[in-house]
């Protein structure tokens, strides 16, 4: 087998992973994943049945998993791997997001818009045309989507009588790992467990973590910064029916530069018990192994991508305290940079990546020292927590 065709079966089998995650959930098991040069950058599933919205298909989900990643609109340098052929919808989505190649899995004789029915993706007359592979892992998608339907058409209501819900409703908030699965605290599994309804940020990241920890199968709620409101009204009315709710991130703790605070909030409100339970942080693993000052930090988040970033951080880096921040891989050196013209070059700072993985990195140094080990790295991989040292006093020096 060639390198390239080893290449494609890796990426299809990402995709056939959460395909399997979209069946279980009850959606037609389609899976998408789009790739940077060897990294993903971009993932989706099928989840027209969980968020009740016929353009949810998994190329378009994961389209803008990958717009967001990357910070730009289009994604001329990338590949769709996606296992079963793309509709009308998703082929016009395609072309106008720019990817140069498209390989897919099973072919769609009925609504197919690549090769079976139309070749939209490769229409000369429209201003974008993508390189199409078919028949990557073909048998493996094709017998996923058959068994899921056939399934389905064996599944008979079962006519039973509800359980009693317990006296007391409860809102739990559970950390999930950041990088590595074996992170996973025995009291955050058992909570999941016990829980009667999941509310988590993305149910395509959630439902294989939930299998892996031999969670039983419930209901999985979205919860994003697009249904946040809406979504904290729904939590408070479970538990004021006594349910159960577990709300999870994709990583870390729920809430801190994640979707939480509504939630939360309304759920204080109204008068219900919320509790946090303790787990994994990128933010405090990387300040206890920065080597920088741990006594004073500040936290905040997400610094802006372009409007109001400088005085962002002219706010927060002129002060004693150890400053923290999350930011992508592919805005990082760009921080770094903007970072250094605040604070000068020689000010202490780390970028940690990678944590808990295999390939965890820390990169300590100076500020100028670390834009000049960024700027002679091809490519950089992991979500980044970039820690800058307080700012000295006078005769602190």
């Amino acid at each position: 087998m060639s390198d390239v065709a080893r290449k494609h079966e890796h990426f299809m089998r990402e995709a056939l992973v959460l395909a399997a995650a979209a069946a279980d959930a009850g959606d037609v098991p389609v899976g998408c994943v789009i790739v940077r040069g060897d990294v993903v950058v971009g993932r989706g599933a099928n989840e027209i049945q969980r968020m009740s919205d016929p353009t949810r298909h998994a190329e378009m989900v994961a389209i803008e998993d990958a717009v967001r990643t990357i910070g730009e609109k289009f994604l001329d340098d990338c590949t769709m791997y996606v296992t079963l052929e793309p509709c009308a919808m998703c082929a016009g989505a395609i072309v106008l997001s720019r990817i140069p190649s498209l390989v897919y899995g099973a072919s769609d004789e009925k609504t197919g818009a690549c090769r079976s029915v139309f070749e939209i993706v490769d229409d000369p007359r429209l201003n974008h045309r993508a390189i199409v592979r078919t028949g990557i892992l073909e048998a493996e998608c094709s017998e996923l989507l058959s068994r899921f339907f056939a399934e389905r058409r064996q599944q008979v209501p079962e006519q039973t009588e509800e359980a009693p819900l317990p006296k007391a409703g409860i809102l739990w908030l559970v950390p999930t790992p950041i990088g590595n699965l074996d992170d996973m605290t025995l009291r955050a599994v058992k909570t999941l467990r016990e829980a009667d309804v999941i509310v988590c940020e993305d149910t395509r990241h959630t439902s294989p973590m939930l299998k892996r920890y031999d969670v039983p199968k419930k209901p999985l709620l979205s919860y994003h910064e697009h249904n946040e409101r809406d979504r904290a009204r729904e939590i408070v009315d479970r538990i004021s029916k006594g349910q159960r709710i577990a709300l999870v991130s994709d990583a870390g703790m729920p809430g801190i530069s994640d979707p939480g605070y509504r939630a939360v909030r309304a759920c204080i409100e109204a008068g219900y018990t919320v509790t946090a339970l303790p787990g994994a942080s990128a933010m405090v693993t990387a300040a206890a192994a920065s080597g920088l000052p741990t006594d004073v930090l500040t936290f905040v988040g997400f610094p802006p991508q372009k409007k109001g970033r400088t005085a962002f951080l002219e706010r927060f880096l002129h002060q004693a305290a150890t400053v923290i921040m999350y930011e992508s891989p592919y805005r990082v050196l760009d921080l770094m940079r903007d970072i250094e013209r605040v604070t000068g070059p020689l000010r202490q700072a780390v970028v940690a990546r990678e944590l808990s993985k295999l390939h965890e990195e820390y990169i300590r140094g100076t500020v100028g020292s670390i834009v000049a080990d960024l700027s002679q790295r091809a490519s950089i991989k992991g979500e980044c927590v970039v820690l800058v040292g307080g700012e000295e006093e006078p005769g602190d020096a």
